[in-house]
């Protein structure tokens, strides 16, 4: 499966439930395993859920945008919002440690960052921030079924 889908709508959290539901259509139709589609579903969730809380700051007269284009060997996701962005550089080299109760913020660029091959982030002028995100995908192993 080849191609591009576009998602648009306004910064409330109750998309999400949308977004998840096309991200999982789309990934049930790539050649994957299940346990690479709960990395690409979890990730695209935080991606979009960081996007409405921290980027447009939950204004519903912001807009989320969601990219899906499908590769022979790749599914790449790009999310943007209005936002002014933050220093990514820093706050990469930087990654809380999850595991510390402490720390309250900073677990989903973790997230994102060890489920997927290949995360970035990029200022868009006039724009926002956006976040791709990207996985390689493998063929399903025999074993990678899922049973009722």
């Amino acid at each position: 499966m080849a191609g591009t889908i576009v998602l648009e709508f306004p910064s409330d959290y109750k998309f999400l439930n949308i977004v998840d539901l096309v991200c999982g259509e789309i990934v049930e139709g790539l050649c994957t395993g299940h346990l690479a589609a709960n990395e690409i579903a979890i990730s695209v969730i935080e991606a979009v859920t960081n996007a409405i809380e921290h980027g447009n700051c939950q204004c519903s007269d912001e807009n989320v945008r969601v990219v899906f284009e499908c590769k022979n060997d790749r599914l790449c996701v790009e999310v943007e919002d209005c936002g002014k962005g933050f220093d990514y550089a820093c706050f990469l080299k930087n990654i809380p440690d999850p595991t510390d109760v402490q720390h309250l913020r900073g677990r989903g660029i973790y997230i994102m960052k060890n489920m997927m091959d290949s995360l970035d982030f990029e200022m868009v002028p006039g724009k926002g921030m956006k976040v791709k995100l990207e996985k390689l995908l493998k063929p399903k192993e025999s074993g990678d079924v899922i049973k009722d």
